[in-house]
């Protein structure tokens, strides 16, 4: 989740949903929304540039604007600011828990597992489902001991900006996608 739904958060759904469907294919599936989303319109053109380059098709997409009920359909939220984060709260306090922004998941993930590793915490949960469903208990402890500088877990907004700058946040998500499909790799 991102504010206009075209730039970062397009980018973060299109390019998750490719690298979790290397590892389990048609197991998860990833959308997104914007907090003042510009409803309709095709991923930012430079972000499509990056997503293409990398083979992902982003020709389906169309922006949308977060609601009450995308959040009822919806396990995590990742989005890409603490703005966004309080915006999903706002609509979905039951998200407590379930709400991280990206870098933020993928950080903890890995706090986590230098603490303990996750097929050690996880054992005994075979199925996707069941190591999903206790990753909030686990991230929430994590959340807890492990602090960042504010805007730290943010990814800044391309928008508007020349290709450099989308370059940049395409790396920064992709660093968090990387440890996130890493994490979901690990129980092969």
């Amino acid at each position: 989740m991102c504010t206009g739904n075209i730039c970062r958060s397009p980018y973060a759904q299109l390019a998750l949903q490719h690298g979790l469907d290397k590892v389990r294919p048609g197991v998860f599936e990833v959308s997104s929304a914007g907090t003042h989303a510009l409803i309709g319109n095709p991923v930012d053109p430079s972000s499509a540039q990056i997503l293409t380059a990398r083979g992902i098709s982003s020709g389906e997409f169309a922006a949308r604007q977060i609601s009450e009920r995308i959040l009822g359909e919806i396990d995590f939220v990742l989005p890409l600011e603490v703005t966004h984060r309080k915006a999903v709260l706002s609509y979905s306090p039951r998200h407590l828990k379930r709400a991280f922004t990206l870098k933020e998941f993928a950080r903890l993930l890995d706090a986590a597992d230098e603490r303990e590793s996750w097929t050690t915490r996880l054992a005994g949960l075979p199925s996707v489902e069941e190591r999903w469903a206790a990753l909030p208990a686990h991230l929430a402890r994590e959340r807890g001991l492990t602090r960042v500088p504010d805007g730290a877990d943010d990814i800044a907004d391309p928008y508007r900006q020349s290709q450099e700058v989308f370059d940049r946040m395409a790396a920064e998500v992709d660093e968090a996608i990387e440890r996130i499909v890493a994490f979901e790799a690990q129980f092969n």
